[in-house]
């Protein structure tokens, strides 16, 4: 035990505010203080870079008021994240959201919450909703919250006490608690309630105790909810929604009465031992790591001689490489590539290469290429761009975790030089044109996914194939099809790539341009209804003119 403890957060008890996170945060200080650690706490708007240094450990709690650049500082050095109220969404409430995901919009804090060696949070259904979010797999569920040893006595002392108040509702200023709600509910059942106005904890206890049963609609997703568990503990019965963080704990149903309290006090130990593992730097028990599925990378070959190389010692470095298939098509291709490709098979069991006698067209090497596919996750990989070494990975998650979701993509920085990698390039931060979108039907005007797609397979089993009969937009025509259908597309806000403007490429090079323009044209005249009237006529004159 070298190092103190830092402890920030907005607020502390000892300042006169109350609240469950608060009261979470105090039993835990005291908790390690009797463990002989010397914890300083700092409130957030009060912490600044000087105060960081390599002698202290930190445990950031609520963070509202804790300054970027404080945030910044505070990246070099070993902290963890006791998690309070999402503030990882801008509304601090993922519940509004479908499948509670938000949209990347509303994502907040992320370097932060990356660069935390554990992010603690306080119930199941908390802790998978903010690794959702956050695609992170350093998420530690501690399963429970804290009480002081007197509340738990002065809980336990309140049990059996005769039920005097039917129905109860709390009395609560803060929108997010829902008493309008709950108050609605009564009045629309005729139910007959009070109020349990705000006082004192131990008074506050005593009108729970003589509760039958209390009403309680929260309006956000409650990170764990202290009260359900007292009003369990004192034998209320619960009437409210699904937005109550302990109530997805496979405990909750287990235990009331003087069975949870006693489950209660037995947690205390184990979840203070959670924050000492991560404080002397033992190892960690993390929720379970989001799944990834089997990806295919399709990759056609032609005159590649060049990029080969490159791209071969590119594509087995991406973190989840083990977790992939690169299938490789050589459309009779006169460079040898084969003898470079061979030598990464030696070392790669899940590198799949077939040359083919003659040179169909990209569409249909990629079609060839899908067949042979067996991954659950398809995405294209073109010989002469470059990945930055997570982007799969990154890629995958976020079209794992959200089901309303059949293609992401992401953006790509643009580069005239060949063979250049993400982490040292000269694109001096270009994107390349149509990535840097958000999807909608209208900004489909462009090929959205451009050269960084990733897709559900079961969306080409509904939709099809590449349109053979196409030489240069057939990903473009791709896309507008399926989107045609009704399939939904996901822009992930982050460089994943690195985009090569070949001048002897297909889509690229002067050569086909006029022939490539054509095809674009019909592709365009084709889908006028999904790009809407609006946009069809902002762009017919480039088309049509």
């Amino acid at each position: 035990m070298t190092k103190s403890i830092v402890f920030i957060s907005d607020f502390f008890l000892e300042q006169g505010i109350t609240g469950g996170a608060e009261a979470f945060n105090d039993e835990l200080i005291k908790m390690l203080v009797q463990k002989l650690y010397d914890v300083e706490r700092i409130n957030s708007n009060l912490f600044e870079p000087s105060m960081v240094s390599d002698d202290h450990f930190y445990i950031v709690a609520n963070f509202m008021n804790l300054p970027e650049i404080s945030k910044t500082a505070l990246l070099d050095m070993s902290y963890i994240i006791l998690e309070h109220d999402h503030k990882y969404v801008s509304t601090n409430d993922p519940s509004k959201f479908v499948n509670m995901i938000a949209p990347v919009k509303h994502i907040i804090n992320k370097r932060f919450f990356t660069g935390a060696i554990a992010i603690f949070c306080q119930s199941k259904i908390h802790s998978e909703v903010l690794q959702k979010n956050l695609l992170l797999d350093t998420v530690v569920n501690v399963g429970c919250n804290l009480w002081s040893e007197d509340r738990l006595q002065m809980l336990e002392s309140l049990i059996g006490t005769e039920k005097t108040k039917k129905n109860v509702i709390l009395y609560s200023n803060n929108k997010n608690k829902g008493m309008p709600y709950a108050i609605d509910y009564c009045n629309r059942n005729n139910i007959e309630f009070e109020l349990i106005q705000p006082c004192a904890y131990k008074e506050f206890i005593k009108q729970l105790a003589q509760s039958e049963r209390v009403f309680f609609f929260p309006q956000w997703l409650e990170s764990f909810n202290r009260v359900v568990i007292e009003a369990r503990i004192l034998g209320c019965k619960v009437t409210s929604n699904k937005l109550i963080g302990a109530t997805s704990e496979p405990w909750f149903r287990q235990h009331k009465g003087k069975s949870l309290l006693q489950f209660i006090r037995s947690k205390r130990e184990e979840i203070c031992q959670k924050f000492v593992s991560a404080i002397e730097g033992k190892e960690l028990e993390f929720i379970d790591p989001l799944p990834i599925p089997k990806i295919s990378i399709i990759t056609s070959l032609y005159k590649g001689g060049k990029y080969i190389e490159h791209f071969m010692s590119e594509v087995i470095r991406q973190t989840v490489f083990d977790k992939c298939e690169l299938i490789i098509l050589d459309a009779n291709s006169p460079d040898g590539e084969v003898e470079i490709i061979k030598r990464y098979m030696e070392k790669y069991d899940n590198i799949i290469y077939e040359r083919l006698n003659t040179t169909p067209t990209v569409q249909e090497t990629m079609n060839l290429a899908i067949k042979k596919s067996t991954g659950e996750f398809l995405t294209l990989w073109n010989l002469d761009d470059t990945r930055a070494y997570a982007a799969l990975e990154v890629m995958s998650k976020y079209l794992s975790v959200d089901p309303s979701v059949d293609l992401v993509y992401a953006e790509s920085c643009q580069t005239n030089k060949e063979n250049e990698t993400l982490e040292s390039n000269s694109s001096q931060g270009n994107l390349y044109e149509h990535s840097h979108l958000d999807f909608s039907k209208e900004n489909m005007i462009k090929c959205l996914p451009g050269p960084l797609p990733m897709w559900q397979r079961s969306m080409t089993n509904k939709i099809g194939l590449f349109d053979e009969s196409l030489k240069y937009a057939g990903d473009w025509d791709m896309w507008l099809r399926c989107v045609d259908e009704g399939f939904k597309f996901k822009r992930i806000p982050y460089v994943l790539g690195l985009y090569y403007m070949n001048p002897e490429g297909l889509s690229t090079s002067s050569k086909n341009s006029g022939e490539r323009f054509e095809e674009e044209k019909r592709i365009f005249n084709k889908y006028k209804h999904v790009f809407g009237e609006k946009m069809f006529d902002s762009f017919k004159g480039y088309f049509n003119g």
